[in-house]
């Protein structure tokens, strides 16, 4: 992170220094989170990305002269709407004000950026007893609502961890939304449990094609996996705790060959042997 704060993805609507004098603000051992009513999921958020990082503890608090104030503020949200953000980095610390917990979170992951690459390491690489901030005031709103991506797990299927991964990483770059594609003629990839074939056969294709269904080459390595209903929650549980909503898509009645080879009775059998079909290989 530069010293102006200008090198932050996406960049915000504002962003201006308050004085020539005020040129670093710091985080240390000593520094408080004040929590404002609202805010325990950001400052628990803080602690576990933010405080893993540093190795700061980032304590509750309010009495001390460097904390971070997180704030549900009924004007910013009147002003910027409700995932809206003010931070202010200057002589007094850090505050972030935003138009709901999702605008003081989208705040939080601004702070982060500001602290620099090294804050998004899991654990701390080098001793240090202090981490800088610029001095700078930072306003920001959403142009869009949905602000979304989507994960074909349907044709290349993910471990549940590789999704959580990327959740974080959609929270990094305040999007909001996950499409969550869960099926398709290459894998069924949901538990169902009154159709437990679904996940015993749907899930799972014997090779896949490498290039254009008319080429020649093969993987030859069997390809699957599914998620339970368990996994579903907890992803759709970590994704809420970072303002993301998922979004399944469930692909009924096109694109249903796999939940054909699961249950021939499903498709048009007056047209062709469904007893005969097997997850599609060819993607």
């Amino acid at each position: 992170m530069n010293d102006t704060g200008t090198d932050l993805i996406p960049f915000p609507g504002a962003l201006s220094r308050p004085s020539p004098s005020e040129r670093r603000v710091a985080l240390d051992e000593d520094t408080l989170i004040e929590a404002q009513p609202g805010t325990d999921g950001v400052a628990r958020w803080l602690r576990s990305t933010v405080g893993a990082a540093t190795g700061l503890p980032l304590r509750d608090g309010h009495d001390a002269d460097s904390r971070v104030v997180l704030r549900v503020d009924p004007a910013t949200a009147r002003e910027l709407g409700p995932e809206g953000y003010r931070l202010t980095c200057d002589g007094h610390g850090v505050r972030i004000d935003g138009g709901s917990a999702a605008g003081v979170f989208w705040g939080a992951q601004t702070l982060r950026q500001l602290l620099g690459p090294a804050a998004f390491r899991r654990a701390p690489v080098t001793a240090r007893t202090e981490w800088e901030l610029p001095a700078v005031r930072i306003e920001d709103a959403p142009r869009f609502a949905w602000r979304g991506a989507m994960l074909d797990v349907a044709r290349h299927f993910l471990p549940k961890g590789d999704v959580l991964a990327y959740v974080d990483l959609l929270a990094a770059h305040k999007l909001n939304v996950l499409h969550l594609h869960l099926t398709d003629d290459q894998g069924w990839r949901l538990e169902i449990k009154r159709h437990p074939r679904l996940t015993e056969i749907g899930a799972w294709r014997a090779r896949t094609k490498v290039g254009h269904r008319a080429s020649p080459l093969w993987d030859e390595r069997p390809h699957g996996g599914y998620y339970t209903q368990d996994d579903m929650r907890e992803i759709v549980a970590y994704a809420a705790e970072r303002h993301i909503t998922v979004v399944p898509e469930i692909d009924i009645p096109g694109h249903s060959q796999a939940a054909i080879a699961a249950y021939p009775e499903l498709g048009n059998t007056d047209v062709i042997d469904t007893t005969s079909l097997s997850v599609w290989d060819t993607w």
